[in-house]
């Protein structure tokens, strides 16, 4: 991506992103519950692993298939590739930025403010970035 080309570009503040990742917490949550309380009891038991990995899975297939997750699209912005801003994520890499964000955390959002795309370490792991629409 060319230097002037980011100028362009409107990336969202790190209390956007914290918001939009804490409704996403609470919409994968709510989801788990919803199925967990809705299906019987012996079939909630049968599928309680699939329900774990939709959970898990959630973001990154967001990601990947759509360019945003609920939380992401509630604050107006997505998830693309840094170096073809065009292009969604493909899976393995939204994979790779979800696993980073879940190890590192917090932390992860560190480097936000001393990158000139707001990149946070998942992102640049990935070779992402979160832009606003």
């Amino acid at each position: 991506m060319e230097a002037s080309t980011s100028t362009e570009l409107v990336f969202p503040p790190l209390w956007k992103r914290i918001g939009a990742y804490v409704i996403d917490l609470y919409f994968i949550f709510m989801l788990a519950y919803v199925l967990i309380i809705i299906l019987p009891e012996p079939l909630a038991d049968r599928f309680r692993l699939a329900i774990f990995a939709l959970a898990v899975l959630y973001e990154p297939i967001c990601n990947a298939t759509l360019g945003y997750t609920f939380g992401s699209f509630l604050f107006r912005f997505r998830v693309r590739d840094s170096a073809d801003i065009s292009k969604k994520l493909p899976f393995h890499r939204a994979l790779l930025r979800f696993v980073v964000k879940a190890l590192l955390g917090w932390i992860s959002f560190l480097t936000i403010h001393s990158d000139p795309m707001r990149r946070a370490i998942h992102d640049r792991a990935a070779g992402s970035v979160v832009i606003t629409k």
